[in-house]
């Protein structure tokens, strides 16, 4: 008869040790995966808006940058505009003494793709007039398209430094400024009052000459 002997006790620990490493070496990996990628869930893409007060009219079509000849909301108080961050956070536009230039961006636009970051470089060089507040609006979002979920890209990738919006699934944040192609930004005087709006890509010396322009608008009169 052939007898088979057990295997040594320190054989069996040693298997079970190698078992045990490769269990914690795979719910680290896992632990890691899902730790280094907060930013790509954290938040939704739409939110609640509020709106009070009018819609502006919508913005005149093929025209880059209106002003007061032929802007047809020059000199309307803008509606007070409430929604949230993407930290769920309470943000309102309104008058409240500062002029403010409110960009509505697309995260599948390429326009806004090449325009957001040239906005951020500016604010991070110093260019953003003091007295002049930046906002941005995301709007128009849709899961199907590029360069989704908006947050990634506004706040992980641009790292967008100024309050943004979540406009709703429908965006009726962007009907109620009426806005026209994207990027579409809104510029508005200490008192809330639209005095210019453009539609399209822009370059940052025009960005910056816009700026200067609402920051040194005291009111539209």
């Amino acid at each position: 008869m052939t007898t088979t002997k057990a295997p040594p006790k320190s054989s069996n620990r040693l298997f079970m040790l190698v078992v045990a490493a490769i269990i914690v070496a795979g719910l680290a990996g896992v632990a890691f995966l899902a730790n280094g990628r907060p930013s790509a869930v954290a938040g939704e893409p739409t939110g609640t808006v509020t709106i009070d007060g009018e819609a502006l009219s919508v913005m005149p079509p093929q025209t880059q940058v209106t002003d007061a000849s032929n802007e047809p909301s020059y000199g309307v108080v803008a509606p007070t505009l409430t929604g949230t961050g993407f930290d769920d956070k309470e943000i309102t536009i309104k008058a409240d003494g500062r002029p403010k230039a409110v960009y509505f961006v697309a995260h599948w636009c390429p326009h806004c793709q090449a325009e957001v970051p040239l906005v951020q470089e500016l604010i991070d060089e110093g260019q953003k007039p003091d007295n002049l507040d930046i906002y941005a609006v995301s709007t128009s979002v849709d899961a199907t398209k590029g360069n989704y979920p908006p947050q990634v890209w506004l706040k992980t990738n641009v790292k967008f430094s100024s309050p943004v919006i979540r406009d709703d699934d429908v965006s009726h944040a962007l009907v109620a400024f009426g806005g026209g192609g994207f990027p579409f930004v809104v510029y508005l005087d200490a008192d809330n009052k639209v005095l210019a709006r453009s539609a399209g890509e822009m370059g940052k010396d025009a960005i910056a000459a816009l700026w200067a322009q609402t920051a040194a608008a005291t009111s539209t009169g």
